[in-house]
């Protein structure tokens, strides 16, 4: 139960951040952790932010399939996006730390999507 429960939030959460992507691409961009305002790089955050649909959408067609192991190693695989997010994020020496010391927001995000995305697939393929 706590697998699907987990796996519901995640393709919502996917979904939202893509949506929000395609419909405000400015905004979206600071929050990825590279802000932009070239149309032309806005156009790259709007295509991202489809990737991102189209991934929950198939996250969320294998857990419609009740697909437990599938849906398990969906996320393990979705986790990779997640980690490779957070190191073309990382590689921005602006984004390392912000004023305070604490490492910058975006790289928080990513981090913690991924741990999320992880922490899914281990309780899908546990069977919990």
């Amino acid at each position: 139960m706590i697998g699907w429960t987990l796996s519901a939030l995640v393709v919502v959460s996917l979904l939202a951040i893509g949506l929000g992507a395609v419909v405000a691409p400015r905004a979206a961009s600071a929050q990825f952790g590279l802000a932009v305002d070239d149309a032309r790089a806005l156009g790259l955050v709007r295509a991202m932010g489809m990737r991102d649909v189209v991934i929950g959408g198939l996250l969320g067609l294998l857990a419609l399939d009740q697909g437990r192991h599938a849906l398990g190693f969906g996320m393990y695989v979705s986790a990779l996006i997640a980690v490779t997010d957070f190191l073309v994020v990382s590689s921005d020496r602006r984004a390392t730390r912000n004023a305070a010391g604490r490492p910058d927001a975006a790289r928080v995000l990513h981090a913690s999507g991924a741990v999320g995305l992880v922490v899914t697939g281990t309780v899908l393929l546990a069977g919990c």
